[in-house]
């Protein structure tokens, strides 16, 4: 009942808010990556624009209009939440002159029909949408119905309106006969429009096992008949160049010089938990992708440990969850992840769940020979994981929201105590949980 009440109250003041103060929204989906192109964005947009993105991770049918209004959520406090009342009240009876002239939104779809809720009370000029790939079967049954639900974004958008579209994931691209507006496409093929050709990553060159020289990407940028360079020194993942690239082409559409954007991208950082490079206990290096998974994610972090220059393979190691909410699929993705993991130099396989445990399973039945150690859940790895970790080793972390996979990364860290700063769910919410 507290729920429902809340609902309609956040979407008739957000819906009221937005009509009072007229901000441009800009709207992000995908299957993965929305998170991080919210950010570079904001970053982009930030320099000439006031601007404000997602609170948290607030993008469903509560978050975003916490997110308009300016609040964070209380909880099951009543008082609390006469309080948000109370401030979008105030946002609609005094003028408030700082508010955002951008909204920057990541709209979250986890089942059928929810981007129908989220439409009817915001109306994005702008919609950006990342890649579509498996995370939810569960709920939709196939990557097409996928596509189908993520698209409305776009088929929403008026004449006036802009798609954003990643040029080199089929069904992305594929949106924009659905567009009424304008589209932009970005990517790394020769479709694209905003391009990024002769892509540099520093992990691919390096001879030494350092964050610093692990760190960074530098490629060139173009849009139509103009190229600039662009460096990213704190990336190091295909995935955040996307969003890096989406950025450019946000930043374009408003305004924006394609050299004052790379400019600004120079301080684009991964957030935590996604491919986070993290000093570990004995001289060990970890690869933090804890904040989730899906199979194509896994795979390619997986493909980065394997690049990473360890003379050891046995100094490999990849601790993996499970991979959740991938419906029927699930058995057969797990096994196609060990598929690929039987093709690498990896050298030690840590899984974290009964679905990671088949993972395993099928590495060792293509002739995988390293090492291998299950455990039920994070905890218990948690618990053990540091005596069975070789000194100056590479370790990837990666699974699931619901594994809790950053408890194994804090155990790892060389400096526990940075773990608010530098971990995924370190908030007391999450950490009641564990």
């Amino acid at each position: 009942m507290l729920q429902s009440l809340v609902r309609y109250f956040l979407k008739t003041l957000s819906r009221a808010v937005v009509e009072k103060y007229q901000p441009k929204i800009i709207g992000i989906t995908g299957s993965v990556g929305k998170t991080t192109t919210k950010e570079a964005i904001l970053l982009v947009l930030s320099g000439k624009y006031k601007v404000r993105g997602n609170i948290k991770n607030y993008n469903n049918e509560i978050g975003l209009p916490l997110t308009i209004l300016g609040s964070t959520s209380p909880g099951r406090s009543f008082l609390g939440w006469g309080n948000v009342i109370f401030k979008a009240l105030k946002l609609l009876i005094v003028r408030d002159k700082n508010y955002p002239e951008f909204l920057v939104l990541e709209m979250g779809v986890d089942h059928p029909r929810d981007m129908d809720y989220l439409l009817s009370f915001i109306q994005p000029i702008v919609g950006v949408v990342t890649t579509i790939g498996q995370a939810h079967l569960e709920f939709f049954g196939t990557p097409d119905n996928i596509a189908e639900e993520k698209g409305k974004l776009i088929a929403s958008l008026p004449s006036t309106g802009i798609a954003i579209l990643n040029a080199d994931d089929r069904r992305v691209a594929d949106m924009a006969s659905r567009c009424r507006g304008k589209v932009i496409t970005y990517g790394l093929g020769s479709e694209a429009q905003v391009r990024a050709t002769e892509v540099k990553f520093n992990y691919r060159q390096a001879t030494a096992l350092s964050l610093e020289s692990l760190r960074g990407v530098n490629c060139e940028l173009h849009y139509h008949e103009a190229m600039v360079p662009l460096s990213l020194p704190f990336i190091m993942t295909e995935a955040a160049l996307y969003s890096a690239l989406a950025a450019v082409a946000v930043g374009l559409s408003q305004g924006l010089g394609l050299m004052d954007i790379a400019d600004t991208l120079k301080d684009f950082q991964p957030l935590q938990g996604r491919c986070n490079l993290l000093a570990g206990l004995n001289g060990s290096i970890v690869l933090d992708d804890s904040y989730n998974a899906s199979p194509t994610s896994m795979i390619a972090a997986l493909e980065i440990l394997a690049n990473l220059p360890v003379d050891n393979p046995a100094r490999r190691i990849a601790v993996l969850g499970d991979m959740l909410e991938l419906g029927i699929n699930s058995p057969a993705e797990h096994r196609r992840v060990g598929q690929i993991i039987a093709g690498l130099p990896i050298g030690h396989l840590i899984l974290v769940g009964s679905l990671a445990k088949l993972i395993g399973e099928e590495a060792q039945s293509l002739g995988w020979t390293g090492r291998l150690d299950y455990f039920d859940n994070s905890h218990e790895a948690a618990l053990k994981i540091k005596e069975i970790i070789s000194p100056q080793s590479v370790i990837l972390v990666k699974g699931s929201q619901g594994i809790r996979m950053e408890r194994i990364v804090k155990e790892l860290l060389a400096n526990p105590q940075e773990a608010d700063n530098c971990l995924v769910r370190q908030d007391s919410h999450w950490l009641a949980k564990s």
